[in-house]
Protein backbone atom coordinates (compact mmCIF):
# COMPACT_ATOMS: atom_id res chain seq x y z
CA UNK A 1 0.00 0.00 0.00
CA UNK A 2 1.79 3.55 -0.91
CA UNK A 3 2.80 5.92 2.01
CA UNK A 4 0.92 9.13 3.05
CA UNK A 5 3.29 11.87 2.80
CA UNK A 6 5.26 14.07 5.25
CA UNK A 7 3.55 16.92 4.87
CA UNK A 8 -0.04 18.15 4.64
CA UNK A 9 -0.89 21.06 2.97
CA UNK A 10 -4.56 22.75 2.68
CA UNK A 11 -6.98 22.28 0.13
CA UNK A 12 -5.70 25.40 -1.98
CA UNK A 13 -2.08 24.04 -1.62
CA UNK A 14 -2.38 20.23 -2.78
CA UNK A 15 1.53 20.08 -2.77
CA UNK A 16 3.99 19.38 -5.85
CA UNK A 17 1.75 17.50 -8.89
CA UNK A 18 2.54 14.10 -9.48
CA UNK A 19 3.33 14.18 -12.80
CA UNK A 20 4.96 18.06 -13.21
CA UNK A 21 7.44 16.54 -15.58
CA UNK A 22 5.31 15.76 -18.49
CA UNK A 23 3.11 18.31 -17.09
CA UNK A 24 -0.16 16.05 -16.45
CA UNK A 25 -2.84 16.73 -13.33
CA UNK A 26 -2.98 13.59 -11.36
CA UNK A 27 -6.26 12.02 -12.19
CA UNK A 28 -8.92 10.76 -9.41
CA UNK A 29 -11.75 8.52 -10.79
CA UNK A 30 -14.33 8.19 -8.30
CA UNK A 31 -16.64 4.97 -8.10
CA UNK A 32 -19.68 6.00 -5.58
CA UNK A 33 -23.26 7.09 -5.73
CA UNK A 34 -22.56 9.13 -2.47
CA UNK A 35 -22.77 12.88 -4.05
CA UNK A 36 -21.63 14.24 -0.27
CA UNK A 37 -18.37 12.73 -1.10
CA UNK A 38 -18.31 13.68 -4.88
CA UNK A 39 -18.79 17.31 -3.45
CA UNK A 40 -16.33 17.18 -1.21
CA UNK A 41 -13.99 16.09 -3.71
CA UNK A 42 -14.96 18.28 -6.25
CA UNK A 43 -14.15 21.10 -3.76
CA UNK A 44 -10.06 19.25 -2.53
CA UNK A 45 -9.35 18.82 -5.83
CA UNK A 46 -8.98 21.94 -8.11
CA UNK A 47 -7.81 21.60 -11.39
CA UNK A 48 -4.97 21.91 -12.69
CA UNK A 49 -3.13 19.79 -10.50
CA UNK A 50 -6.20 17.49 -9.84
CA UNK A 51 -9.06 15.74 -12.66
CA UNK A 52 -11.74 14.35 -11.32
CA UNK A 53 -14.31 11.75 -13.52
CA UNK A 54 -17.09 9.94 -11.97
CA UNK A 55 -18.74 6.41 -12.94
CA UNK A 56 -21.45 4.87 -10.97
CA UNK A 57 -19.98 1.53 -12.32
CA UNK A 58 -16.30 0.86 -12.51
CA UNK A 59 -15.88 -1.13 -15.81
CA UNK A 60 -13.15 -1.25 -18.36
CA UNK A 61 -14.21 1.24 -20.37
CA UNK A 62 -14.40 3.85 -17.64
CA UNK A 63 -10.50 2.98 -16.86
CA UNK A 64 -9.44 3.04 -20.64
CA UNK A 65 -11.90 6.46 -21.32
CA UNK A 66 -10.05 8.18 -18.19
CA UNK A 67 -6.78 6.62 -17.44
CA UNK A 68 -7.01 7.32 -13.97
CA UNK A 69 -3.65 7.76 -11.78
CA UNK A 70 -5.83 6.89 -8.55
CA UNK A 71 -9.55 4.66 -8.53
CA UNK A 72 -11.29 5.91 -5.88
CA UNK A 73 -14.07 2.94 -4.96
CA UNK A 74 -17.08 2.84 -2.36
CA UNK A 75 -16.20 -0.15 -0.16
CA UNK A 76 -19.42 -1.07 -0.35
CA UNK A 77 -19.17 -2.00 -4.09
CA UNK A 78 -16.47 -4.67 -2.97
CA UNK A 79 -18.89 -6.64 -1.48
CA UNK A 80 -21.62 -6.08 -4.34
CA UNK A 81 -19.07 -6.47 -7.30
CA UNK A 82 -19.54 -9.75 -9.27
CA UNK A 83 -17.82 -11.12 -12.59
CA UNK A 84 -15.81 -8.95 -14.46
CA UNK A 85 -16.45 -6.21 -12.20
CA UNK A 86 -14.85 -8.09 -9.41
CA UNK A 87 -11.87 -9.26 -11.69
CA UNK A 88 -11.18 -5.18 -12.38
CA UNK A 89 -11.14 -4.63 -8.68
CA UNK A 90 -8.55 -7.24 -8.30
CA UNK A 91 -6.27 -6.24 -11.02
CA UNK A 92 -6.27 -2.64 -10.01
CA UNK A 93 -6.02 -2.78 -6.07
CA UNK A 94 -2.87 -1.28 -6.35
CA UNK A 95 -4.01 1.81 -6.87
CA UNK A 96 -7.56 1.36 -5.67
CA UNK A 97 -8.60 3.93 -2.59
CA UNK A 98 -11.42 2.67 -0.58
CA UNK A 99 -13.56 4.78 1.11
CA UNK A 100 -16.44 4.23 3.04
CA UNK A 101 -17.28 3.77 6.65
CA UNK A 102 -14.50 2.10 9.25
CA UNK A 103 -16.40 -1.04 9.89
CA UNK A 104 -17.24 -1.37 5.76
CA UNK A 105 -14.13 -1.25 4.87
CA UNK A 106 -12.72 -3.46 7.97
CA UNK A 107 -15.21 -6.23 6.58
CA UNK A 108 -12.85 -5.77 3.14
CA UNK A 109 -10.68 -8.27 4.99
CA UNK A 110 -6.47 -7.42 5.82
CA UNK A 111 -5.55 -8.98 2.14
CA UNK A 112 -7.50 -6.37 0.12
CA UNK A 113 -6.83 -3.41 2.53
CA UNK A 114 -3.03 -3.96 2.31
CA UNK A 115 -3.00 -4.61 -0.74
CA UNK A 116 -4.63 -1.51 -1.35
CA UNK A 117 -3.54 1.91 -2.42
CA UNK A 118 -4.89 3.30 0.80
CA UNK A 119 -7.82 3.67 2.56
CA UNK A 120 -9.87 6.93 3.75
CA UNK A 121 -12.92 6.77 6.08
CA UNK A 122 -15.81 8.38 5.90
CA UNK A 123 -17.62 10.43 6.07
CA UNK A 124 -14.75 12.91 5.62
CA UNK A 125 -14.25 17.18 5.04
CA UNK A 126 -13.12 18.84 1.75
CA UNK A 127 -9.96 20.27 4.54
CA UNK A 128 -8.81 16.75 5.22
CA UNK A 129 -9.16 15.36 1.56
CA UNK A 130 -7.04 18.09 0.84
CA UNK A 131 -4.39 17.11 3.04
CA UNK A 132 -4.89 13.73 1.85
CA UNK A 133 -4.66 14.70 -1.72
CA UNK A 134 -1.51 16.48 -1.05
CA UNK A 135 0.11 13.18 0.64
CA UNK A 136 -0.99 10.89 -2.29
CA UNK A 137 0.72 13.42 -4.68
CA UNK A 138 3.67 13.71 -2.72
CA UNK A 139 4.09 10.04 -2.71
CA UNK A 140 2.92 9.01 -6.27
CA UNK A 141 5.84 11.95 -7.00
CA UNK A 142 8.42 9.86 -4.55
CA UNK A 143 7.33 6.45 -7.02
CA UNK A 144 7.76 8.39 -10.12
CA UNK A 145 11.39 9.54 -8.47
CA UNK A 146 12.33 5.60 -8.51
CA UNK A 147 11.04 5.04 -11.54
CA UNK A 148 13.17 7.70 -12.91
CA UNK A 149 15.85 5.96 -11.19
CA UNK A 150 15.52 3.12 -13.00
CA UNK A 151 15.46 4.52 -15.70
CA UNK A 152 18.73 6.15 -15.62
CA UNK A 153 19.61 2.28 -15.24
CA UNK A 154 19.19 1.40 -18.43
CA UNK A 155 21.07 4.76 -19.24
CA UNK A 156 23.87 4.01 -17.34
CA UNK A 157 24.22 0.33 -19.10
CA UNK A 158 24.55 2.43 -22.37
CA UNK A 159 27.07 4.06 -21.10
CA UNK A 160 28.96 1.12 -19.55
CA UNK A 161 28.77 -0.35 -23.13
CA UNK A 162 30.09 2.59 -24.73
CA UNK A 163 32.91 2.71 -22.32
CA UNK A 164 34.14 -0.44 -23.34
CA UNK A 165 34.26 0.26 -27.09
CA UNK A 166 36.01 3.17 -26.27
CA UNK A 167 38.75 1.31 -24.02
CA UNK A 168 39.28 -0.66 -27.02
CA UNK A 169 39.69 2.50 -29.10
CA UNK A 170 42.16 4.27 -26.62
CA UNK A 171 44.19 1.53 -24.87
CA UNK A 172 46.12 5.28 -22.97
CA UNK A 173 43.17 5.97 -21.42
CA UNK A 174 42.38 2.65 -20.24
CA UNK A 175 43.38 2.95 -17.25
CA UNK A 176 41.07 6.09 -16.17
CA UNK A 177 38.15 4.63 -18.41
CA UNK A 178 38.35 1.21 -16.23
CA UNK A 179 38.38 3.29 -12.95
CA UNK A 180 35.28 5.11 -14.23
CA UNK A 181 34.02 2.04 -15.62
CA UNK A 182 34.28 0.05 -12.17
CA UNK A 183 32.84 3.38 -10.60
CA UNK A 184 29.76 3.32 -12.96
CA UNK A 185 29.02 -0.23 -12.47
CA UNK A 186 28.81 -0.14 -8.83
CA UNK A 187 26.33 2.46 -8.89
CA UNK A 188 24.36 0.61 -11.34
CA UNK A 189 24.25 -2.60 -9.08
CA UNK A 190 23.24 0.23 -6.00
CA UNK A 191 20.37 1.77 -8.00
CA UNK A 192 18.97 -1.89 -9.28
CA UNK A 193 19.49 -3.45 -5.79
CA UNK A 194 17.76 -0.24 -3.88
CA UNK A 195 15.14 -0.42 -6.46
CA UNK A 196 14.32 -4.04 -5.57
CA UNK A 197 13.84 -3.46 -1.89
CA UNK A 198 11.40 -0.05 -2.02
CA UNK A 199 8.95 -2.61 -3.13
CA UNK A 200 9.40 -5.16 -0.12
CA UNK A 201 10.19 -1.16 2.40
CA UNK A 202 6.26 -0.19 1.19
CA UNK A 203 4.32 -2.64 3.17
CA UNK A 204 2.19 -2.45 6.23
CA UNK A 205 4.69 -4.57 7.88
CA UNK A 206 6.25 -3.20 10.32
CA UNK A 207 9.01 -6.31 11.33
CA UNK A 208 9.56 -6.64 7.37
CA UNK A 209 9.96 -2.92 7.24
CA UNK A 210 12.61 -3.12 9.98
CA UNK A 211 14.29 -5.95 8.82
CA UNK A 212 15.00 -4.67 5.50
CA UNK A 213 16.65 -1.68 6.80
CA UNK A 214 18.84 -2.79 8.71
CA UNK A 215 20.00 -6.33 7.07
CA UNK A 216 19.17 -5.86 3.29
CA UNK A 217 19.51 -2.24 2.89
CA UNK A 218 23.11 -2.16 4.49
CA UNK A 219 24.23 -4.87 2.26
CA UNK A 220 23.16 -2.77 -0.86
CA UNK A 221 25.35 -0.33 0.31
CA UNK A 222 28.57 -1.93 1.15
CA UNK A 223 27.35 -1.32 5.27
CA UNK A 224 28.79 -3.48 7.35
CA UNK A 225 26.22 -2.55 10.53
CA UNK A 226 22.92 -0.69 10.82
CA UNK A 227 20.59 0.30 13.54
CA UNK A 228 17.11 1.44 13.30
CA UNK A 229 15.46 4.22 15.88
CA UNK A 230 11.94 4.79 17.11
CA UNK A 231 11.58 8.51 18.00
CA UNK A 232 8.84 9.51 20.65
CA UNK A 233 8.50 13.62 20.52
CA UNK A 234 6.60 13.15 24.49
CA UNK A 235 9.46 11.97 25.71
CA UNK A 236 12.71 13.44 23.35
CA UNK A 237 13.56 9.94 23.58
CA UNK A 238 15.32 7.51 20.86
CA UNK A 239 14.24 3.64 21.10
CA UNK A 240 16.32 0.79 19.64
CA UNK A 241 13.79 -1.41 17.13
CA UNK A 242 16.60 -3.57 15.67
CA UNK A 243 20.04 -3.80 14.97
CA UNK A 244 22.79 -5.30 12.70
CA UNK A 245 25.97 -5.14 15.54
CA UNK A 246 27.35 -7.60 16.70
CA UNK A 247 28.48 -6.42 20.15
CA UNK A 248 25.60 -4.26 21.95
CA UNK A 249 24.06 -1.07 21.19
CA UNK A 250 22.66 1.74 22.98
CA UNK A 251 18.34 0.63 23.72
CA UNK A 252 17.76 4.03 24.54
CA UNK A 253 19.32 7.46 23.85
CA UNK A 254 17.60 10.50 25.70
CA UNK A 255 18.39 13.91 23.53
CA UNK A 256 18.26 16.00 26.23
CA UNK A 257 20.59 14.40 27.97
CA UNK A 258 22.88 13.49 24.65
CA UNK A 259 22.45 17.37 22.74
CA UNK A 260 25.71 16.83 21.14
CA UNK A 261 25.19 13.24 19.85
CA UNK A 262 24.75 12.92 15.94
CA UNK A 263 21.29 11.49 16.09
CA UNK A 264 20.93 14.21 17.68
CA UNK A 265 21.57 16.90 15.60
CA UNK A 266 19.97 14.96 12.87
CA UNK A 267 16.52 14.74 15.03
CA UNK A 268 16.88 18.45 15.66
CA UNK A 269 17.77 19.36 11.49
CA UNK A 270 15.72 16.64 10.34
CA UNK A 271 18.69 16.52 8.06
CA UNK A 272 20.73 13.55 6.52
CA UNK A 273 24.15 13.52 7.93
CA UNK A 274 27.18 11.87 6.65
CA UNK A 275 30.32 11.98 9.00
CA UNK A 276 33.30 10.77 7.22
CA UNK A 277 35.91 11.92 10.36
CA UNK A 278 34.49 12.15 14.56
CA UNK A 279 37.52 14.37 14.81
CA UNK A 280 36.94 16.57 12.38
CA UNK A 281 32.97 16.45 12.41
CA UNK A 282 33.65 17.39 16.32
CA UNK A 283 35.91 20.23 15.72
CA UNK A 284 33.32 21.86 12.82
CA UNK A 285 30.74 21.95 15.43
CA UNK A 286 32.44 22.36 18.48
CA UNK A 287 31.50 19.76 20.27
CA UNK A 288 32.17 16.41 22.34
CA UNK A 289 30.78 13.38 21.56
CA UNK A 290 30.76 10.50 23.84
CA UNK A 291 30.80 7.09 21.76
CA UNK A 292 30.66 4.16 24.49
CA UNK A 293 30.76 1.73 21.80
CA UNK A 294 33.42 3.11 19.62
CA UNK A 295 35.82 0.38 20.02
CA UNK A 296 33.19 -1.60 17.92
CA UNK A 297 33.65 0.14 14.94
CA UNK A 298 36.41 -0.55 12.04
CA UNK A 299 35.88 2.72 10.71
CA UNK A 300 35.00 6.57 11.48
CA UNK A 301 32.71 7.07 8.71
CA UNK A 302 28.84 6.72 8.85
CA UNK A 303 25.56 8.28 7.77
CA UNK A 304 22.41 8.99 9.80
CA UNK A 305 19.39 9.32 8.39
CA UNK A 306 16.08 11.05 10.02
CA UNK A 307 13.05 8.70 8.92
CA UNK A 308 10.32 11.49 8.78
CA UNK A 309 6.44 10.96 8.01
CA UNK A 310 3.31 13.84 8.34
CA UNK A 311 6.06 16.36 8.80
CA UNK A 312 7.87 15.27 11.67
CA UNK A 313 10.96 12.65 12.21
CA UNK A 314 9.89 9.10 13.53
CA UNK A 315 13.14 7.31 13.76
CA UNK A 316 16.61 7.35 12.66
CA UNK A 317 18.86 4.71 11.03
CA UNK A 318 22.10 4.58 11.21
CA UNK A 319 24.54 3.33 9.05
CA UNK A 320 28.45 2.29 9.55
CA UNK A 321 31.78 0.62 8.56
CA UNK A 322 31.89 0.88 4.72
CA UNK A 323 33.28 -2.54 3.52
CA UNK A 324 37.21 -1.96 2.72
CA UNK A 325 37.21 0.45 5.14
CA UNK A 326 36.46 2.95 2.62
CA UNK A 327 34.08 5.82 3.38
CA UNK A 328 31.11 6.65 2.48
CA UNK A 329 30.54 8.34 -0.71
CA UNK A 330 28.85 11.65 -0.73
CA UNK A 331 28.10 11.60 -4.89
CA UNK A 332 27.83 7.72 -5.11
CA UNK A 333 25.50 7.19 -1.36
CA UNK A 334 23.67 10.20 -0.16
CA UNK A 335 21.39 10.46 -3.74
CA UNK A 336 20.46 6.61 -3.23
CA UNK A 337 19.85 6.65 0.82
CA UNK A 338 18.13 9.98 0.36
CA UNK A 339 15.39 8.05 -1.60
CA UNK A 340 15.19 5.26 0.29
CA UNK A 341 15.07 7.27 3.32
CA UNK A 342 12.13 9.20 2.28
CA UNK A 343 10.17 5.77 1.43
CA UNK A 344 11.04 4.21 4.86
CA UNK A 345 10.00 7.42 6.71
CA UNK A 346 6.86 7.50 4.54
CA UNK A 347 6.48 4.01 5.20
CA UNK A 348 6.40 4.10 9.31
CA UNK A 349 4.05 6.95 9.17
CA UNK A 350 1.65 4.51 7.05
CA UNK A 351 2.03 1.82 9.27
CA UNK A 352 0.70 4.23 12.09
CA UNK A 353 -2.41 5.71 10.42
CA UNK A 354 -3.28 2.13 9.63
CA UNK A 355 -2.96 1.11 13.16
CA UNK A 356 -4.66 3.76 14.29
CA UNK A 357 -7.52 3.17 11.92
CA UNK A 358 -7.56 -0.49 13.22
CA UNK A 359 -7.68 1.30 16.94
CA UNK A 360 -10.47 3.48 15.72
CA UNK A 361 -12.52 0.43 14.79
CA UNK A 362 -12.14 -1.42 18.21
CA UNK A 363 -12.73 1.31 20.51
CA UNK A 364 -15.61 3.01 21.91
CA UNK A 365 -15.17 6.43 21.34
CA UNK A 366 -17.25 7.28 24.45
CA UNK A 367 -14.68 5.55 26.94
CA UNK A 368 -11.89 4.67 24.92
CA UNK A 369 -12.33 1.14 26.33
CA UNK A 370 -12.71 -1.59 23.79
CA UNK A 371 -15.86 -1.84 22.15
CA UNK A 372 -18.61 -4.68 21.67
CA UNK A 373 -16.92 -6.52 18.44
CA UNK A 374 -13.42 -6.34 20.32
CA UNK A 375 -14.27 -7.91 23.33
CA UNK A 376 -16.25 -10.58 21.19
CA UNK A 377 -13.41 -10.92 19.05
CA UNK A 378 -10.95 -11.42 22.09
CA UNK A 379 -13.40 -13.52 24.27
CA UNK A 380 -13.63 -16.36 21.12
CA UNK A 381 -9.71 -16.45 21.40
CA UNK A 382 -9.43 -16.64 25.35
CA UNK A 383 -11.80 -19.32 25.44
CA UNK A 384 -10.25 -21.38 22.54
CA UNK A 385 -6.70 -21.07 24.68
CA UNK A 386 -8.35 -21.90 27.68
CA UNK A 387 -9.82 -25.10 26.49
CA UNK A 388 -6.76 -25.82 24.77
CA UNK A 389 -4.17 -25.24 27.41
CA UNK A 390 -6.47 -25.96 30.64
CA UNK A 391 -6.08 -22.49 32.14
CA UNK A 392 -8.25 -20.57 34.26
CA UNK A 393 -10.66 -17.75 32.39
CA UNK A 394 -13.49 -15.35 34.13
CA UNK A 395 -15.67 -12.78 33.41
CA UNK A 396 -17.18 -9.84 34.94
CA UNK A 397 -20.45 -8.07 33.71
CA UNK A 398 -21.02 -4.47 34.92
CA UNK A 399 -23.86 -2.23 35.03
CA UNK A 400 -23.90 1.17 36.75
CA UNK A 401 -26.78 1.39 38.96
CA UNK A 402 -29.06 4.17 38.30
CA UNK A 403 -27.82 5.68 34.80
CA UNK A 404 -31.39 6.63 34.08
CA UNK A 405 -31.88 8.85 37.00
CA UNK A 406 -28.48 10.22 36.62
CA UNK A 407 -29.69 10.85 32.88
CA UNK A 408 -32.86 12.81 34.42
CA UNK A 409 -31.16 14.49 37.18
CA UNK A 410 -28.05 16.19 35.15
CA UNK A 411 -28.75 15.26 31.21
CA UNK A 412 -26.54 13.13 29.10
CA UNK A 413 -23.31 14.78 29.61
CA UNK A 414 -23.96 13.80 33.24
CA UNK A 415 -24.29 9.92 32.16
CA UNK A 416 -21.13 10.15 30.04
CA UNK A 417 -19.48 11.41 32.56
CA UNK A 418 -20.38 8.59 34.93
CA UNK A 419 -19.42 6.07 32.15
CA UNK A 420 -15.96 7.82 31.75
CA UNK A 421 -15.31 7.46 35.51
CA UNK A 422 -16.02 3.81 35.56
CA UNK A 423 -13.53 3.38 32.46
CA UNK A 424 -11.40 5.34 34.58
CA UNK A 425 -11.40 2.83 37.18
CA UNK A 426 -11.38 0.02 35.49
CA UNK A 427 -7.87 0.67 33.86
CA UNK A 428 -6.62 1.92 37.20
CA UNK A 429 -7.73 -1.39 38.43
CA UNK A 430 -7.34 -4.19 36.27
CA UNK A 431 -4.26 -5.93 34.90
CA UNK A 432 -2.40 -5.29 31.58
CA UNK A 433 -3.15 -8.76 29.95
CA UNK A 434 -6.65 -8.33 31.04
CA UNK A 435 -9.41 -6.32 28.65
CA UNK A 436 -11.90 -3.80 30.18
CA UNK A 437 -14.73 -2.40 27.10
CA UNK A 438 -18.02 -1.18 26.62
CA UNK A 439 -20.87 -4.29 26.01
CA UNK A 440 -23.80 -1.85 25.27
CA UNK A 441 -25.02 1.14 26.59
CA UNK A 442 -24.35 0.97 30.84
CA UNK A 443 -22.91 -2.22 30.85
CA UNK A 444 -19.37 -3.48 30.43
CA UNK A 445 -17.61 -6.51 30.42
CA UNK A 446 -13.73 -7.67 31.66
CA UNK A 447 -11.96 -10.19 30.18
CA UNK A 448 -9.41 -11.69 32.74
CA UNK A 449 -7.03 -14.59 31.37
CA UNK A 450 -5.34 -16.86 34.12
CA UNK A 451 -7.78 -15.58 36.24
CA UNK A 452 -10.23 -17.98 39.00
CA UNK A 453 -13.53 -16.79 40.20
CA UNK A 454 -12.47 -16.13 43.22
CA UNK A 455 -9.96 -13.64 42.14
CA UNK A 456 -11.94 -12.12 39.92
CA UNK A 457 -14.67 -11.78 42.65
CA UNK A 458 -11.86 -10.26 44.59
CA UNK A 459 -11.39 -7.85 41.49
CA UNK A 460 -14.96 -7.54 41.24
CA UNK A 461 -15.19 -6.10 45.24
CA UNK A 462 -12.34 -3.60 44.95
CA UNK A 463 -14.10 -2.69 41.52
CA UNK A 464 -17.16 -2.07 43.49
CA UNK A 465 -15.67 -0.68 46.36
CA UNK A 466 -13.47 2.15 44.49
CA UNK A 467 -16.69 3.26 42.67
CA UNK A 468 -18.75 3.37 45.85
CA UNK A 469 -15.74 5.64 47.40
CA UNK A 470 -15.51 7.77 44.47
CA UNK A 471 -18.73 10.02 43.56
CA UNK A 472 -18.31 11.88 40.03
CA UNK A 473 -18.79 15.68 39.96
CA UNK A 474 -21.29 16.85 37.61
CA UNK A 475 -22.05 20.62 37.36
CA UNK A 476 -20.33 21.25 40.49
CA UNK A 477 -22.31 18.26 42.48
CA UNK A 478 -20.70 15.21 43.56
CA UNK A 479 -22.83 12.18 41.72
CA UNK A 480 -22.84 9.03 43.79
CA UNK A 481 -22.44 5.69 42.04
CA UNK A 482 -22.62 1.85 42.28
CA UNK A 483 -21.91 -0.81 40.89
CA UNK A 484 -23.89 -4.46 39.83
CA UNK A 485 -21.62 -7.08 39.21
CA UNK A 486 -21.69 -10.19 37.54
CA UNK A 487 -19.31 -12.84 37.73
CA UNK A 488 -18.43 -16.33 35.58
CA UNK A 489 -15.85 -18.79 35.61
CA UNK A 490 -14.76 -20.85 32.35
CA UNK A 491 -15.80 -23.95 32.50
CA UNK A 492 -13.89 -26.95 30.59
CA UNK A 493 -15.24 -27.15 26.97
CA UNK A 494 -17.31 -24.01 27.54
CA UNK A 495 -17.72 -21.41 24.40
CA UNK A 496 -17.62 -17.61 24.75
CA UNK A 497 -21.49 -17.79 23.98
CA UNK A 498 -22.24 -19.74 27.27
CA UNK A 499 -19.78 -17.64 29.63
CA UNK A 500 -21.55 -15.12 28.28
CA UNK A 501 -24.96 -16.29 29.10
CA UNK A 502 -24.02 -17.32 32.44
CA UNK A 503 -22.24 -13.94 33.29
CA UNK A 504 -25.46 -11.96 32.16
CA UNK A 505 -28.03 -14.02 34.59
CA UNK A 506 -25.54 -13.48 37.08
CA UNK A 507 -26.01 -9.63 36.47
CA UNK A 508 -29.33 -10.04 36.35
CA UNK A 509 -29.44 -11.72 39.72
CA UNK A 510 -27.25 -8.52 41.39
CA UNK A 511 -29.57 -6.59 40.13
CA UNK A 512 -32.89 -8.18 41.15
CA UNK A 513 -31.07 -8.63 44.80
CA UNK A 514 -31.22 -4.66 45.27
CA UNK A 515 -28.35 -3.72 42.94
CA UNK A 516 -25.04 -2.30 44.51
CA UNK A 517 -24.32 -6.52 45.00
CA UNK A 518 -21.99 -8.80 43.34
CA UNK A 519 -23.63 -12.14 41.89
CA UNK A 520 -21.47 -15.24 40.65
CA UNK A 521 -22.52 -17.81 38.62
CA UNK A 522 -20.89 -21.34 39.33
CA UNK A 523 -19.75 -23.54 36.23
CA UNK A 524 -22.36 -26.42 35.43
CA UNK A 525 -21.23 -29.88 35.83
Amino acid sequence: MAKPTEKTDSPGEAGPRPDAAEGKPLVLLLCSPDEALGRAWSSAAPPPHFHLERTERLDALALTRTEPTLVLVDAATAAEAAGRQADLLRANLARCVWTGPAEVIDALGPDRIRDAYDVLLTPVTATVLGRRLADWARNIERTAALDRLGRRTEELAQRISALAVRADEAEHRADDLAEQRTRLERALRRIREVAGLSHRINTLDLDQIVEVSIRELPAALDAERASLYFYDATTDRLVLRGHSHEGPVAERVELASNPNSPMAHAVRRGQLLLIGEFAEFQRRNDIVIERPFEGQYQTPSCIIVPLKGGGRVLGVLNLADKQGGHRFDEELDLPVIEQIGELIGASLYNVELFREMEHRAKSDPLTGLANRRALEETLLHETDRARRYHTPLAVLMIDVDGLKDVNDRFGHPGGDAVLQNLAAVLLETVRSVDLPGRWAGDEFLVILPDTTGVQAEQLARRLRGRVHNQPVRVDSREVQTSLSIGVAEHADDETADAILRRVDEALYTAKEGGRDRIATSEPTA
